[in-house]
């Protein structure tokens, strides 16, 4: 039944077959950011701090980079929404308790450990593990306790820079409150002002764009409302009728104002 006589091929064999692009496992690339700066790829370190669309930074890795932004290849493909420190807000963490009695190595991994109870000496690997296994999360949500590994969604307040799990802002919040206090210290944020960590949620990122555009018009407008009023302050001290006498014996400043009068002018 073959082609040559005998032989019997196989389907793949008459059948080109299109090759299966690689699938990324894009579970692990969500969790490996919530361990590393989304710039040097380094093990995320105090401070840290988050731009307007939820990524996470060291600070220094921040800062060097606007001191010079060739210091990192792919630098302005990453950030280049990052003008100054006002684009960044550094947060506040709270830090992981399990992790102040574990003394594993690796920053918390689990991958290997000693078998002390043998007293032999010798490290006994442990079974292969997801990458948010193998790693204890340095920071937990002060609400729920729950671990800040990629595995829950988390949020920070831009105002305060407090972060703490969606869950435990949705279990606290008015489902159709658009302002109410930070769940962590209080103070009033407004919805708009939540920023997700690491989302891949294309309309979510889309949203927190269009966010970071209206705080920095807002930032524009509420500068030259300044800018104006300081310019108004200042004509106005400039107006003699603003202005007191001057004794001309003591030089002394007399607290009384002059009085532009038909008589005075004429």
């Amino acid at each position: 039944m073959g082609n040559d006589g005998g032989s019997i091929p196989r389907r793949n064999e008459m059948v080109r077959e299109k090759k299966k692009d690689e699938k990324i496992d894009r579970k692990a690339q969500i969790i490996a950011m919530f361990f590393s700066c989304t710039l040097s790829k380094q093990p995320l370190q105090q401070p840290i701090v988050g731009d307007g669309l939820g990524r996470l930074y060291n600070r220094e890795a921040v800062l060097e980079y606007l001191l010079d932004n060739s210091k990192f290849g792919d630098g302005n493909a990453i950030c280049a929404h990052i003008k100054g420190l006002k684009d960044i807000k550094t947060l506040r963490l709270q830090p992981n308790p399990s992790l102040a009695n574990n003394t594993c190595p690796n920053n918390g991994s689990l991958a290997s450990r000693s078998d002390e109870k043998e007293g032999l000496g010798r490290s006994r690997q442990l079974p292969s593990l997801p990458f948010a296994e193998q790693q204890a999360a340095q920071f937990v949500c002060p609400i729920t306790m729950k671990e800040m590994n990629g595995n829950l969604p988390f949020e920070f307040a831009w105002p305060c820079g407090c972060v703490f799990s969606a869950l435990a802002r949705k279990e606290m919040w008015d489902a159709g409150s658009s302002v109410a206090e930070c769940v962590v210290c209080g103070e009033s944020v407004d919805s708009a002002d939540i920023v997700p960590i690491n989302s891949q949620d294309p309309d979510v990122l889309a949203a927190l764009r269009h966010r970071m555009d209206q705080r920095t018009k807002k930032k524009k407008s509420e500068k030259k409302s300044r800018s104006k009023n300081k310019h108004k302050r200042r004509n106005s001290s400039d107006d003699p009728a603003d202005r007191g006498t001057e004794d001309t014996r003591d030089g002394s400043l007399v607290g009384k104002k002059v009085k532009l009068t038909k008589e005075c002018k004429a």
